[in-house]
């Protein structure tokens, strides 16, 4: 039997791993997977595992010497019984799925975006558990891989299919409703277990039309169900990938003052370490950029650029981020979809393309993303 050996590695480096594959089998066709769990333990809107052939290997094996790699610098969350995710105890980064048999040793898949290829190694074959996204989710911007249509399972492989621009009749409701401006409109966010949770409320139409504030989209005067909205995208940056382990990491951006503390009722506080939620752990990327984390869990939280970054990175008054990226994964889907099409404008400019390793998936989402249109609401 012959096999294949791609190096895994998080973004700090703590963790570089050899992953063994069997060759035969190249390239695997696994799923991106939608499901509530995916999204709010990763913060990601959907995740891509690739089985192994073994376990992972120290980063010096090869064909001719195989040793078990250490994983004592990766944290473990148990989602079931059945299922331990390990990502890194220091940059957050998800790496590995344990899946326990009750009649066999427990197998290992490797997240996608943690390796140091994937072309001629997986892509996705399918999306699976579509229905938990109540909008499509992540699948309406990846809908087409090397001219093939990607099969949309509601559930898992198998099971009955969802069309292209199928929403939940709950979500189709909501989308299609003037705004009360009396309304206190809030979108819950919380990661799997619940340690990290905060809500947005909605911008100001007079905020949102300052022309400095490219990070928010007014709402159209003469629409009664559009409302202001969040610059959302999705971005393919090595330090995004290596930092989560997807391939891709779709983030929301939001000024401070719109993203409210749960415990607190105010705005969240991370430069105080005395106010900063319990629970929630931080690691600088890059000199000034900061990536909070669920310490529990592993969800990635908060994107905060260094102020010589992209043109959202400042401080305010307080010393805190002024504004901030979210992921996307966190929000509550039973609000306006795992998209949050209310409350996010999806642009089709995609962030750091030139970084991407999947480059057929690269250009699915550049694709998907024009035909869906960035949808008032």
């Amino acid at each position: 039997m012959s096999f294949t050996y791609v190096k895994a590695s998080c973004h700090c480096g703590r963790n570089v791993f050899q992953i063994p594959f069997e060759t035969s089998k190249l390239p695997l066709a696994t799923d991106l997977c939608h499901c509530n769990s995916c999204r709010h333990v990763t913060g990601t809107m959907a995740a891509q595992a690739a089985p192994m052939k073994g376990r992972p290997l120290t980063a010096d094996s090869g064909p001719e010497s195989q040793k078990p790699a250490d994983l004592s610098n990766l944290s473990q969350y148990n989602v079931s019984a059945a299922l331990t995710r390990h990502f890194c105890s220091t940059c957050a980064a998800y790496m590995l799925y344990e899946t326990n048999h009750e009649d066999g040793p427990s197998t290992f898949s490797v997240s996608t975006g943690s390796l140091e290829r994937v072309e001629g190694i997986v892509k996705v074959g399918y999306h699976a558990f579509v229905g938990d996204t109540l909008d499509g989710g992540m699948a309406d911007h990846y809908r087409v891989l090397d001219g093939v249509e990607i099969p949309r399972y509601e559930g898992d492989l198998g099971g009955p299919t969802l069309p292209f621009g199928w929403k939940a009749e709950s979500i189709s409701k909501k989308t299609a409703t003037s705004i009360d401006p009396n309304d206190d409109e809030k979108l819950a966010a919380y990661c799997h277990c619940k340690a990290i949770s905060f809500y947005l409320t909605r911008a100001t139409q007079e905020a949102a039309k300052d022309e400095a504030a490219v990070w928010l989209v007014p709402a159209k005067d003469d629409d009664p169900t559009s409302r202001p909205r969040f610059m959302s995208g999705h971005c393919f940056c090595t330090s995004c990938r290596l930092s989560s382990g997807a391939t891709i990491r779709s983030h929301a951006i939001v000024p401070r003052e719109n993203i409210i503390d749960s415990r607190t009722s105010l705005p969240i506080s991370l430069a105080t370490e005395s106010k900063r939620p319990e629970g929630l752990k931080k690691y600088e990327s890059s000199p000034g950029t900061y990536r909070e984390f669920c310490g529990t869990c592993g969800a990635s939280v908060f994107y905060c650029p260094s102020a010589q970054g992209n043109g959202h990175g400042s401080v305010d008054t307080e010393g805190e981020p002024a504004v901030m990226g979210i992921g996307v994964g966190l929000f509550d889907e039973n609000d306006s979809g795992a998209r949050a099409e209310r409350w996010c404008f999806w642009s089709e400019n995609l962030f750091h393309p030139e970084d991407a390793i999947d480059k057929a998936g690269l250009e699915a989402v550049k694709q998907g993303v024009k035909a869906v249109g960035s949808v008032a609401a």
